[in-house]
């Protein structure tokens, strides 16, 4: 083999001898079949990274979404729970359920049933209060609560897409301040200065005791105003009642809870059949002969008002007679006894992430006792 020499240094050509001399052999690059093979394998791993990169992309959106309904939940169940630890069993509690059938087959409700659920609850409660907008703030140490789903903007709930949906807690604390308006007279206020007092006031300049003395055809209006959520239109003016909650409105944000609640559902234990009650569909056979609701007739809602003498339970069973409840024992003597209160407040709610990851949104119960 013959060896040149360039700088000093030995250098070996491209052209190699074989020993025999029966011929030269050249050093060569890859065939093309090598670098097709090649580039296979390229395209499969970099197949691969991508599918990885996908799934830890989509795994990582989920549980962001989780964590963003993981922490409304906690905002709704620490709230339910600090309300109700000061519940007032002297004072008033004011429940009605409404079930609405799915106007959609796109998604299931939360039990089943075919029925949506937007229930309303109003209490008093023991507590530290303070307002939020009213300046200078207003505090106290009971307060009037109420927990719904309401308008979020100027759509109607019902209709409103169910991710859009918020969950309302209005406050209104009890005050003598003298420097505040005071409470308005029930027979004097339009349905529109009904509703801006429900939604824009933070206060009732009135005691417990004055509350339940307001005459009962007296506190339809005012009840009405809290817990209804209806609007209709006429020619002369608009009707309107509940809770809108618009979060870019400052005047309207102190009552956000929680956005994106799909559906809120109260229900009372009741001992005496040992079940939670009202159910759409109370055995859940499919059948809704023995359903607690008014099905067949849309403006009615079952509900309790408590106490007496202005007491009532409306839940009906299969035989319209109340649960046979008498209506002189709706008071705190009985209270643990009566249909739709009971020992135990059960709630139950659908929650969305506000990206829309969780399609179908998480369903959770949470139960708080009244027996204390």
């Amino acid at each position: 083999m013959n060896y040149e020499t360039r700088n000093n240094k030995a250098f070996i050509p491209l052209e190699i001898n074989n020993f025999n001399g029966a011929g030269k052999r050249f050093l060569t690059g890859f065939t093309l079949i090598e670098l097709l093979v090649a580039i296979g394998i390229l395209a499969i791993v970099m197949s691969f990274v991508s599918v990885i990169f996908k799934v830890s992309i989509g795994a990582h959106r989920t549980a962001i979404a989780n964590a963003e309904i993981m922490q409304k939940l906690r905002a709704i169940t620490n709230q339910l729970n600090t309300d109700f630890k000061g519940l007032r069993k002297d004072g008033e509690i004011f429940v009605v359920w409404v079930a609405k059938p799915l106007t959609t087959t796109d998604y299931k409700d939360n039990d089943l049933d075919g029925y949506e659920r937007f229930d309303r609850i109003m209490f008093f409660a023991d507590g530290d209060f303070q307002s939020y907008k009213v300046n200078p703030a207003v505090r106290g140490n009971v307060a009037r609560i109420c927990y719904m789903i309401a308008r979020n903007g100027n759509s109607r709930a019902e209709v409103q897409d169910r991710t859009e949906r918020v969950l309302a807690r209005s406050l209104h604390i009890l005050t003598a301040d003298s420097s505040l308006a005071d409470f308005p007279d029930p027979n004097s206020l339009s349905d529109t200065q009904w509703y801006d007092w429900n939604n824009r006031y933070e206060y009732d300049k009135i005691s417990l005791e004055a509350w339940k003395k307001i005459p009962w055809d007296d506190k339809i209006n005012i009840l009405s105003a809290t817990t209804d959520i209806q609007v209709e239109d006429s020619s002369v003016n608009m009707a309107v009642r509940g809770v809108e909650v618009d979060p870019t409105d400052a005047n309207s944000i102190h009552m956000l809870l929680c956005e994106g609640v799909g559906e809120f559902k109260i229900q009372g234990w009741y001992d005496a059949l040992q079940q939670w009650i009202p159910e759409v569909d109370p055995d859940g056979d499919g059948d809704l002969a023995d359903t607690h609701f008014f099905l067949n007739d849309p403006n009615e809602a079952p509900g309790v008002l408590y106490p007496a003498p202005n007491g009532r339970v409306r839940i009906y069973d299969n035989d319209d007679n109340d649960f046979g409840y008498p209506r002189d024992q709706i008071d705190e003597a009985h209270f643990n006894a009566i249909p739709g209160l009971g020992r135990a407040l059960k709630f139950t709610f659908t929650l969305y992430d506000s990206r829309g990851i969780i399609e179908n949104g998480m369903t959770f119960t949470h139960v708080v006792y009244l027996d204390k």
